[in-house]
């Protein structure tokens, strides 16, 4: 959960991307949220492989994955598109889409929300099921290979790849 939303604020954001995949009749097959039983592996995997992190910490007592503010702490051995510039809370899903490796229409992915949520899903059914959401501060569209991660940053007002 990020440092700045609180639980009713998280389960808010839950809660209108069901109601816009209700909406907008998103095929269940094409984008879902992920079992709780898997959240956490999922998460970790992101985590450990994209972003710098206390290599102490992790053989320890395992810490809660923070997702907010995450995008300040990218590896920096890692490739970086140039970055694409929004207008505040905007979301250009053309230009998102052309960040994907190969892009498909019915390439899967993880879709990350920072405060948490995993859904998977078509990166179409992602893209626009999470566009719709006018509280969502960042999220990530993740290839199922944990080899790229298209960033959505609502604070920093941009979009960009990283890739291992």
């Amino acid at each position: 959960m990020g440092l700045h939303t609180t639980q009713k604020e998280r389960y808010r954001i839950r809660n209108e991307i069901e109601n816009t995949v209700k909406e907008e009749n998103i095929n269940r097959r094409k984008f879902h949220e992920i079992s709780k039983f898997s959240y956490e592996n999922i998460l970790r995997k992101f985590y450990y492989t994209f972003f710098e992190y206390d290599r102490n910490i992790r053989y320890s007592e395992p810490e809660k994955i923070d997702l907010s503010y995450a995008w300040l702490n990218f590896r920096k051995s890692l490739d970086k598109s140039d970055t694409t510039r929004l207008r505040y809370n905007d979301t250009d899903i053309d230009s998102m889409k052309s960040l994907v490796p190969d892009y498909s229409d019915n390439k899967k992915c993880y879709g990350i929300v920072a405060d948490g949520w995993v859904y998977e899903g078509e990166i179409s059914e992602i893209l626009t099921s999470f566009s719709e959401i006018y509280f969502i501060t960042d999220f990530y569209i993740v290839s199922k290979k944990f080899d790229w991660v298209v960033v959505n940053c609502e604070d920093g007002e941009c979009i960009w790849r990283v890739s291992l």
